[in-house]
């Protein structure tokens, strides 16, 4: 069977999917992190090892019958990290057709299938990463975590703890977020929130998954939550909307799709929603709309019709 591969790699899982010539998935499979800026190359390789491992020579296919291979990583726009990723996959074995590009491009493709459009993610990071009719294409945030990811779950997390000390202080609300960190933090005071955000254990990924409390938060109408999940609707948008100035959206009055992936705005209906809104008030030819596949599919179809 020929077929071809598509890897979405990102800060916390890498997928692989096998995708034959008719666009059918075949196998697919999950890792874990492929961002060698943010977990290193030892991680990365171990992930990517392991992904062609099950999904590829364990369902007994022969890299010799692989069309080609496309990878979309985190980080995947930098020579430096696309260097490393060909060298983890080229020591394996594999010598045919590799691409390698950003997470956001591949998500694109993933939702426009090359049609004008802009996608934002709002995962552990985000990012806003677009292309026009005229093949030009922009990115806007996605710098990182410490330097960017503004409405990103990691935004959200930092947020949420930051909320919880400055009411302790005396510097802020009182919130309902302080009971639900204390609960998924197994903790009884403020003191050992310090021990949980800066022990060995904790790392970005970790302070991301503390995102998921602004929804109790909201159920709550705790107002200090409400507070986080408008600003973090803010911080969307204004990533969106350089990104559509910049490719000529606002002055075209043509349609154009806004793709949205990502935890924060699949999981969240408030955020969701109150951002929709907020684009559609500003620009009232776009659609916005949840991408349809994956992004490894996106990978795939990267290959298939050499978009």
């Amino acid at each position: 069977m020929k077929y071809i591969v598509g890897i979405d790699g990102g800060g916390t899982k890498t997928k692989l999917i096998v995708m034959d010539t008719e666009e059918k998935v075949q196998f697919s499979c999950i890792g874990g992190p492929c961002n060698i800026l943010s977990s290193g190359y030892d991680t990365v390789k171990q992930s990517i090892e392991m992904v062609l491992q099950e999904g590829i020579i364990d369902n007994g296919l022969s890299f010799d019958d692989c069309i080609g291979m496309c990878i979309g990583a985190a980080g995947g726009a930098r020579d430096s990290v696309k260097s490393q990723l060909e060298e983890i996959v080229r020591n394996l074995g594999y010598k045919g057709n590799l691409q390698i590009t950003h997470d956001g491009e591949i998500s694109l493709i993933a939702g426009s299938r090359g049609e004008a459009a802009l996608l934002l993610i709002a995962g552990t990071g985000a990012i806003c990463y677009g292309r026009n009719k005229q093949g030009d294409a922009v990115r806007v945030s996605g710098w990182g975590h410490i330097i960017g990811d503004e409405g990103s779950a990691y935004s959200l997390g930092i947020k949420i703890v930051k909320a919880v000390m400055k009411a302790y202080d005396g510097r802020g609300e009182k919130t309902a977020l302080k009971e639900l960190l204390f609960k998924v933090l197994q903790i009884n005071s403020e003191e050992e929130v310090i021990m949980k955000i800066y022990g060995e254990q904790s790392n970005k990924e970790h302070i991301a998954a503390l995102a998921v409390l602004i929804e109790d938060g909201l159920k709550l109408k705790d107002a200090v939550s409400i507070k986080i999940a408008d600003e973090t609707i803010d911080e969307l948008v204004y990533t969106v909307l350089p990104a559509a100035k910049k490719l000529g959206f606002m002055d075209s009055g043509e349609s154009f799709k806004v793709i949205i992936d990502g935890s924060v705005l699949v999981n969240n209906d408030y955020i969701r929603e109150g951002f929709t809104k907020k684009i559609q008030s500003i620009f009232k030819n776009a659609c916005v709309s949840i991408t349809g596949q994956d992004a490894a599919s996106g990978a795939a179809i990267k290959i298939l019709k050499g978009i």
